[in-house]
């Protein structure tokens, strides 16, 4: 595909501002992309996982180009081996001398004092993991770069122009929140992260910008703390004081006791489902806000998903996930797909005419890197 060429001299002959595209997703063949999906399951075990690269970057392929943007396929480029690559050199890079390391620093304690304070041996293992977190933020941000280096649209490629010792400062940030905070800063560090990547994006000569601040969504996060703790308090409180009463009455039944059984699995259940509730109302309020507040040179993007839609997306996929023990995976796949099509509109749309490619992202050759090694990708 012959790919435009941008020229500053020319009209911006773009849509009129307010035009609005669609993003839609090409139904039909989900049960060929199950059975797809099934020999990729038989290749990885016979294969030992080694198949696992080729099969990811298959399925891509195959929903990428299903995915329509202004009526135009998006293509995915990346490669098995690129991943499989990616893979190998941070495992014997990274990860091996990391455990090595952390033995050998172990066995040096023990030996060297035996009976080493509490304090020495909590301070090796907080250290150990911070860099695990840090390896996990890493890994995120590789797969966010590499999956967008290797997407077209029209044969336009995007790029993250920011390299990993850079974002090293938010990969710190999370690790030190996870531990220290409780995950209580988490909002402050979701939105630096953002805007960090925005950023540094570079989409056929548009630039990424993020025009809001960090602290915007800790009050709803907070909120949902709080919501969330009085929840648990409630459910603890109502379920011992339904123990208490029984134990005072007279002596319990067997009936009595498998009704306490399955009184404590409902609220656990209902407890869990509160919380994966109040995490998809901070989702939705998160996107809604970083759609807002941002934009790639002229675009804009409008999300107007819902908490309580995103929330029965999440549990029913988890729910095929579960019984179908992973083998339905393309059907949450493509349930996720239709979710962003229905709830995501791409305002001035430029014209391609007045893109220009930018160059290859030499950074991510080598795949995903530490997504691979974490399995977050």
């Amino acid at each position: 595909m012959s790919v435009p060429q941008f020229d500053p001299a020319a009209p911006q002959r773009g849509p009129a501002s307010g035009s609005v595209s669609e993003i839609e997703y090409a139904e039909g063949g989900t049960w060929r992309l199950i059975r797809r999906h099934l020999l990729n399951v038989v290749l990885m075990i016979l294969t030992l996982g080694l198949y696992r690269f080729w099969a990811i970057t298959l399925m891509r392929q195959i929903l990428w180009r299903r995915i329509n943007l202004a009526g135009q396929p998006l293509e995915y480029t990346g490669t098995g081996l690129e991943i499989f690559l990616g893979f190998l050199r941070v495992f014997l890079i990274v990860l091996l001398p990391l455990g090595i390391i952390y033995m050998l620093i172990e066995l040096m304690v023990e030996r060297s004092a035996p009976a080493a304070d509490l304090t020495t041996l909590q301070a090796i293992d907080f250290g150990y993991a911070m860099i695990i977190l840090m390896l996990i933020e890493m890994g995120r941000f590789l797969s966010w770069r590499y999956r967008i280096s290797r997407t077209r649209w029209r044969g336009i490629r995007g790029r993250i122009e920011l390299t990993a010792s850079k974002y090293l400062q938010v990969a710190v940030a999370s690790a030190l929140m996870i531990i220290l905070s409780g995950w209580l800063l988490k909002p402050i560090v979701d939105l630096y992260r953002a805007r960090m990547v925005i950023g540094a994006l570079n989409v056929g000569g548009l630039r990424g910008r993020y025009v809001g601040g960090v602290f915007r969504l800790l009050g709803v996060w907070i909120a949902i703390w709080l919501a969330y703790g009085a929840a648990i308090v409630g459910a603890v409180v109502y379920f011992f004081s339904r123990t208490t009463l029984s134990l005072l009455g007279p002596a319990p039944s067997p009936d009595t006791e498998s009704q306490a059984v399955l009184t404590a699995f409902a609220i656990v259940f209902l407890v869990a489902v509160l919380g994966i509730h109040l995490l998809c109302v901070y989702r939705v309020a998160f996107w809604r806000w970083i759609c807002k507040a941002s934009s790639v040179g002229p675009v804009r993007v409008a999300f107007s998903g819902t908490a309580i839609s995103l929330t029965w997306l999440t549990l029913v996929n988890w729910l095929i996930l579960i019984l179908s023990v992973g083998l339905l995976a393309p059907i949450t796949w493509e349930r996720k797909i239709r979710y962003l099509a229905a709830n995501v509109v791409v305002y001035d749309m430029p014209d391609p005419a007045n893109l220009r490619q930018v160059g290859e992202d030499d950074s991510s050759i080598g795949g995903e890197g530490l997504a691979g090694d974490f399995d977050i990708a």
